[in-house]
């Protein structure tokens, strides 16, 4: 299904799992959050249905052996979305303890949180949520956290793959294996270009 998402003010989340989900499953989370147009559309019940349908079709997971995973049916997927509007104040995130923050960077083919070119980046422990700004409409692209090896990336870990033409921020929230550390690997799946990103924050304790 093509996807057009980049004139809709949405905040997708994929399995979150502080709220209605505690203590049943471990599960990844994506978000896709668009930047507020200064007139916002106001949908109907049934746009509002659409809409997290088209989002729930996109979104992929895969575990630690890379295998694609269908763990949710589109009816239990378009129950984890919630547009812009029916999101809730409280933010839980406030009260991890530390964050790292790129600022702007790019790349054509892939990069490591925390590195440059040729660096396998930085390992960090028990990662909680990653918030990306992507510059301008977003191209497809895939961050995937790898469990931290002796020197450098161990073995996959999780993915989360995101659809592009979107604009604003991707909210990842990641159910990893308490007390290890990880690093992260941001790739281009979009078959050229380059992926533009204003900043990226780690929050991880």
């Amino acid at each position: 299904m093509k996807t057009n998402l980049k004139n809709w003010s949405i905040a997708a989340v994929l399995g979150i799992s502080l709220f209605d989900f505690m203590g049943t499953s471990k599960v990844e989370a994506a978000e896709v959050k668009a930047s507020s147009p200064i007139e916002t559309k106001t949908l109907s019940q049934e746009e509002i249905e659409a809409k997290k349908e088209e989002i729930a079709s996109q979104i992929k997971i895969f575990d630690e052996n890379n295998k694609e995973i269908h763990p949710y049916t589109t009816e239990q997927l378009k129950g984890m979305i919630r547009l812009t509007e029916e999101q809730p104040t409280d933010n839980p995130i406030k009260v991890l303890k530390k964050t790292y923050s790129t600022g702007y960077f790019e790349f054509g083919s892939n990069i490591w949180l925390g590195g440059g070119p040729g660096s396998y980046g930085k390992p960090y422990k028990d990662p909680s949520t990653t918030i990306i700004t992507y510059k301008g409409t977003a191209r497809a692209f895939s961050v995937t956290a790898y469990y931290n090896g002796r020197n450098g990336p161990g073995g996959q870990a999780k993915k989360i793959s995101l659809p592009g033409g979107w604009k604003g921020q991707m909210h990842m929230n990641w159910s990893l294996k308490k007390g290890k550390s990880y690093r992260f690997k941001f790739k281009n799946e979009s078959g050229g270009g380059k992926i533009t990103i204003n900043n990226a924050t780690l929050w991880y304790n």
